[in-house]
């Protein structure tokens, strides 16, 4: 497309959506989705994170590895699995941020949140959204499951943080489109992003 400045985004603001997988995604999330305003039905705004830390993804897998036959070297190159996952710095001590950390339960007896020692992941969807004062950028992953990161540690400067993790999966192909056959696993959306024509 050539040099547009209006592509690029500093993400000085940002938040995460969650909701079941079974919840539906707007047509139009970057105008449905705001940083304090009402969620789309069905989804939770899960609120503060860090500043510090911020959201990161990350990626881990993809080598290429070349395979060559007896009679000749190089012939094909093959790519490792690829794991995406995300990391959250919750800041929120609350019943969505305690969940998606420990999945445990409420004591009726002291009121207390029960924090079993085996963790089992929520599965969930997730909506990352950054803005700053020319635009809007978006992740919708569908398929995810979150738990606790890192033990928490205290900074007596700093928000005690729940360091969360989300393993981000396939998409069923009816929710998000396979791409040459390869399973998507998020999809993004950018103020002023505008597909392509297709060439006839």
């Amino acid at each position: 497309m050539g040099v547009n400045a209006n592509a690029m985004i500093v993400p000085g603001n940002g938040t995460i959506f969650h909701a079941p997988k079974a919840v539906a995604f707007p047509s139009n999330p970057l105008t449905a989705f705001t940083l304090t305003g009402t969620p789309p039905e069905g989804w939770t705004n899960l609120g503060h994170t860090s500043r510090e830390n911020t959201l990161g993804f990350s990626r881990e897998g993809g080598e290429a590895s070349s395979i060559g036959t007896w009679l000749a070297d190089s012939t094909k190159t093959i790519y490792s699995s690829v794991a995406w996952g995300m990391s959250i710095p919750a800041l929120q001590f609350d019943s969505d941020v305690l969940d998606m950390a420990f999945n445990g339960d409420f004591d009726p007896v002291t009121g207390g949140y029960i924090v079993p020692g085996q963790t089992a992941a929520i599965e969930t969807q997730l909506y990352v959204l950054m803005q700053d004062n020319t635009g809007k950028l978006g992740f919708w992953i569908p398929n995810s499951e979150v738990t606790l990161g890192e033990p928490p540690s205290v900074n007596r400067e700093q928000y005690l943080e729940l360091p969360l993790t989300a393993s981000i999966n396939a998409a069923d192909n009816d929710v998000i489109p396979a791409v040459d056959g390869r399973p998507g696993i998020m999809e993004l959306f950018k103020t002023g992003l505008v597909a392509p024509t297709p060439t006839p």
